[in-house]
């Protein structure tokens, strides 16, 4: 169910547009501070309380700026005092939840404007009733503005108040005493301006000198003071005149974020729970992106927290970039544009190893180069060696995967030509030179596939498919360049030295990796003797609420027959078109028990997967699962940030897995099903520059508008064209799968 909001609230707001957070509790406070932070792509702000508390985390984190640490990981993104930090007193009493008695107090999260509402009411000691209420925005019009308002009133009172605020990070700030990282002040004055703050008391601008203003509150009059902070990047020296009033900014605000729901928004009736959850993750996706021409891309926990010290992984790519290459393919294009940037980085590291072409970081910052950790610590104290920034190589096939499924859904072929190609076409020169010969066959050795719990094994059947589909790939689209446009692809392969019959030999090493038993009904041995490891009760670990890995020991869970996040399941995934039915369900069923789904990039894996194969109950199970990963209070969980990778992953459950969307350059295909807790499902999407609506229908029925050129369709076996203005039915039947509906008997060319 959806949380319900105060009565105040829902008169304003409908629950599922609304995230609510009631009272105040310090051992959830920093997984709030992340679950209602507010971002656009260029900063965010952790929702932490003005007047602070030991529990806080208080900080703006900035997209795409990376400071030198002590910590293992080597560098991490740059954070900025909040200047909204303040402290008020009212005649000698400081106000703060130890020191006055609370009322009410709840923060709202107003996801459809995008805007941070936080209420207080409370008595102080001297018996005087006092009303908060601020709110925050970071400004989807202007990237460089964080907005901040405070109404103060004195409810109930004998007399008039003398009010001090007192906003030490706004003052310091504006006098450059910027404060990142410790040991770091210096290198965040070089790679940051954060310039004055403007603040406006009562409509007039105050001059802070001593970080204090000195007011009179009387009875019954709000006291309201605007803060507007500017946070900008050398490269975008432009100022704000501190002409516009805040009601402008803020509006102008809103409006944008309308236009955004507009297109992003997914519609489910008959459950608001999932709605509310699809409307958090829409709001976080959205929060996180940006467009910025590949100056930065998107974290593991996005703008609202620092675990991972704000890296770059496969996460963005491949749980992420799905959604936003539907519904905002500019923000899309310019994370891809940051791993063309990064590229340089990447052939270096190839060579390292020894490997041609490029081999991309793990965990990347702003260069490219590999941030991964050489040691972590474990719970008991010990330190164990990470090898993940030597073995999981399948990063650099994530990175073509998502630059060939920007293409095919935006039609941007001018990116693929300056850009995409030669990612591609490196990546496929990267796995050309890691494979090794075995048996008249190709062997990929010594990986760690997304199951990271075994280490340093050969032919992990998910980095083996997305090897084996990059190379192919990347033949498929040289070769297609070479028929379309002979000029283009003669001076791409020229200035990558690509010989004429380089891409022939792509595909020849590709379809001559190991396989295992890809395409025929049986269950595919997840590496090279996995069937033999030691099995275990995978199931008991979950209800006892302990992770595996944890509960055994980094050395004992090598040893078993047991499974990290999806790795089989999220091959089929990601290449239906190479299983057959039988496969993908004789898979399901054998790894859904023994995968231990530590990852939160796990669950919503298998609810997209067991939509695909209508399995009712465990869609379902894992639906609930994905929803909840960081929504559900108490959020801590969510302390290092929201995991943004799961909110990526879970509106594909409800794209890819319950409408069934296949596409392709020359295509859209549909294949629903709609669990029996959903009445009907809408959305849009957007595909080669048409605005396509979805809507689906428990009788059955599926409808399409296309706005722009007419759009090819096919849902189940019914194939035509919609012409744009009006919409147009399709009977489906839910129990017709993508694999029944086109016949699928071999394999595919994986382009």
């Amino acid at each position: 169910m959806a949380i319900d909001a105060p009565q105040e609230l829902t008169e304003r707001e409908e629950p599922t547009w609304s995230l609510v957070a009631e009272g105040f509790d310090p051992l959830n406070e920093r997984g709030a501070e992340a679950v209602f932070a507010v971002a656009n792509g260029h900063f965010g702000v952790r929702a932490s309380l003005e007047e602070g508390n030991p529990a806080s985390n208080p900080m703006i984190i900035v997209a795409g700026i990376y400071l030198p640490t002590n910590l293992p990981a080597g560098q991490t993104l740059l954070t900025v005092p909040d200047p909204s930090t303040l402290f008020i007193s009212a005649d000698g009493v400081n106000f703060s939840m130890s020191t006055v008695r609370t009322n009410t107090h709840f923060r709202h999260l107003d996801m459809r404007g995008a805007v941070l509402e936080r209420i207080w009411s409370f008595t102080d000691r001297h018996g005087r009733s006092w009303r908060w209420q601020s709110l925050r925005a970071a400004s989807a019009v202007r990237p460089e503005l964080y907005l901040y308002q405070l109404i103060l009133t004195l409810e109930k009172g004998d007399a008039p108040s003398r009010v001090v605020i007192t906003l030490p990070n706004a003052v310091n700030l504006a006098n450059g005493n910027r404060r990142g990282q410790e040991g770091s002040v210096a290198m965040a004055e070089e790679a940051m301006d954060l310039v004055q703050t403007d603040l406006f008391l009562q409509g007039s601008r105050v001059q802070v000198e001593d970080a204090s203003i000195s007011t009179m509150a009387h009875p019954g009059e709000p006291l309201v003071l605007d803060m507007v902070s500017q946070i900008v990047p050398r490269e975008q020296p432009e100022r704000r005149n501190g002409d516009v009033p805040f009601s402008i900014l803020i509006g102008e605000h809103e409006t944008a974020w309308e236009d955004r729901w507009s297109v992003a928004d997914a519609k489910v009736g008959g459950d608001d729970g999932l709605q509310q959850a699809l409307r958090f993750a829409t709001y976080h996706l959205l929060s996180s992106a940006s467009v910025n021409n590949g100056r930065s891309s998107i974290g593991p926990r996005d703008l609202s927290g620092i675990a991972y010290h704000g890296h770059v992984f496969w996460d963005t790519e491949l749980f992420i970039l799905p959604f936003l290459s539907l519904l905002w393919p500019e923000a899309a294009r310019s994370c891809l544009l940051y791993r063309y940037n990064t590229l340089a980085a990447a052939r270096e590291r190839a060579k390292s190893f020894g490997y041609e072409g490029a081999m991309y970081a793990w965990e990347s910052t702003d260069t490219g180069e590999d941030r991964t950790p050489d040691f972590v610590a474990l719970p008991d104290g010990s330190a164990v060696r990470v090898l993940n920034g030597e073995q999981e190589n399948h990063v650099s096939a994530a990175i073509p995967y998502a630059v060939v499924q920007y293409w095919q859904a935006s039609g941007d072929d001018d990116f693929m030509l300056q850009y995409g190609a030669e990612i591609l076409f490196e990546c496929a020169r990267f796995w050309r030179s890691r494979v090794s010969p075995s048996d008249h066959l190709y062997s990929i050795r010594c990986v760690i596939g997304p199951d990271e719990y075994h280490e340093g094994v050969d032919n992990n059947a998910y980095t083996n498919a997305m090897a084996r589909w990059t190379l192919v790939a990347a033949e498929s689209y040289a070769m297609k360049l070479r028929e379309t446009n002979p000029e283009a692809a003669r001076e791409l392969m020229q200035r990558l030295r690509i010989k004429p019959d380089e891409p022939r030999a792509w595909r020849r090493v590709g379809e001559e990796i190991v396989r295992s038993t890809f395409l025929k009904d049986e269950v595919v041995e997840q590496f090279d003797g996995f069937f033999s490891h030691q099995p275990v009760d995978v199931a008991s670990y979950l209800r006892a609420g302990v992770p595996l890995d944890i509960a055994v020991g980094h050395d004992a869970v090598q040893r078993m027959r047991a499974v990290k996040q999806a790795d089989v399941v999220m091959a089929m995934r990601l290449l239906p078109e190479w299983w057959t039915e039988a496969a993908v369900r004789k898979n399901f069923a054998y790894y859904e028990p023994i995968t231990a789904h530590t990852s939160s990039l796990s669950p919503p894996i298998h609810a997209l997967v067991a939509a695909w194969i209508r399995d009712d109950a465990l869609c379902r199970k894992y639906l609930e699962q994905s929803m909840n990963i960081d929504l559900a209070p108490p959020y801590r969980g969510a302390a290092g940030g929201v995991r943004i990778g799961a909110l990526g992953a879970l509106r594909q459950v409800v794209t890819f897995g319950l409408a069934g969307l296949k596409f392709s350059s020359d295509g859209l295909g549909f294949d629903p099903f709609l669990p029996t807790s959903i009445e009907d499902l809408e959305f849009s999407l957007l595909w080669q520059r048409r605005r396509v609506h979805v809507r689906i229908r428990r009788d059955n029925l599926l409808e399409i508008k296309v706005d722009g050129a007419p759009c090819p369709v096919r849902v189940n076996m019914e194939e035509r064209t919609v012409a744009p203005g009006e919409w147009s039915s399709f009977s489906f039947d839910p129990a017709v799968t993508f694999w029944s509906a086109i016949g699928r008997k071999g394999d595919s060319d994986a382009s």
